[in-house]
């Protein structure tokens, strides 16, 4: 087993740890299990309640994550349980995404060649005048509504939901207490909630800190630190990789 003996934190939020935690274990490693973000409804659900019910003004609905998924698909569904109207087509930010839009029961009709909104935005198929539904968090990177309207499309830009971005610091000092090798961080919101109840950044020195992607690793640098790695591709199964390159 590759990273037999290891300790590994893992940040995602409880409902979203699963598959990182497998994947660990079936490697050897022990995961230590540290939410460092949580997830609510928007706190006006008017937006994209209203959203939802004027979506066959689309040309495209875009999807930044497995979450907004779960908030937008359902409100979209609600609005229209027979369907998408006729010529509204979906994207999503990268495989996750479009996983959990496919266990949802929705079309996937973009996925850009890396899971990088700066992808996204250069690569999404967009025309002129195209109106775009953007569905994320309250603090997701406002960079992917700018980038799509400077390409000239009309972006609505909608909350979906809301990121919490807090851990429980007794789980965090205890996960250090087992002297983990490695912490993953899988979003911005997962590196700033785990790391700011870290009460002595020193204490991180000689761990490998692994980031999803390259947005992801820019989280790091106000807390001092720098990723040791960045996951290729950007996905949980990036992460193991890397995790796998670390420790060959």
């Amino acid at each position: 087993m590759t990273l037999e003996g290891r300790r590994v934190v893992v940040t995602r939020a409880e409902e979203q740890a699963g598959s990182l935690a497998r994947g660990l274990r079936e490697r050897g490693a022990t995961p230590l299990l540290v939410p460092s973000i949580r997830f609510e409804p928007a706190e006006d659900p008017a937006p994209l309640a209203q959203a939802a019910r004027e979506i066959s003004r689309a040309a495209w609905v875009v999807f930044t994550s497995a979450t907004g998924v779960e908030y937008g698909w359902g409100a979209i569904r609600e609005a229209w349980p027979d369907g998408l109207p006729a010529g509204v087509r979906v994207a999503a930010v990268g495989s996750g995404t479009a996983e959990a839009l496919q266990s949802a029961g929705a079309p996937v009709d973009f996925v850009p060649r890396e899971a990088i909104g700066d992808v996204l935005i250069a690569e999404l198929p967009i025309e002129a005048g195209d109106r775009v539904v953007l569905l994320r968090s309250h603090i997701g990177r406002e960079a992917i509504a700018s980038g799509l309207a400077r390409r000239g499309a009309e972006v609505h830009d909608v909350t979906a939901y809301r990121t919490i971005t807090e851990a429980d610091p007794d789980a965090v000092a205890d996960a250090l207490r087992q002297r983990p090798d490695a912490i993953t961080f899988t979003s911005p919101s997962t590196a700033r909630g785990f790391l700011a109840s870290v009460p002595d950044i020193g204490a991180l020195a000689g761990l490998a800190l692994v980031a999803i992607g390259p947005v992801t690793a820019e989280a790091l640098p106000p807390f001092g630190l720098r990723a040791s790695a960045v996951a290729d591709p950007h996905t949980v199964g990036g992460i193991l990789a890397t995790l796998d390159a670390l420790y060959a």
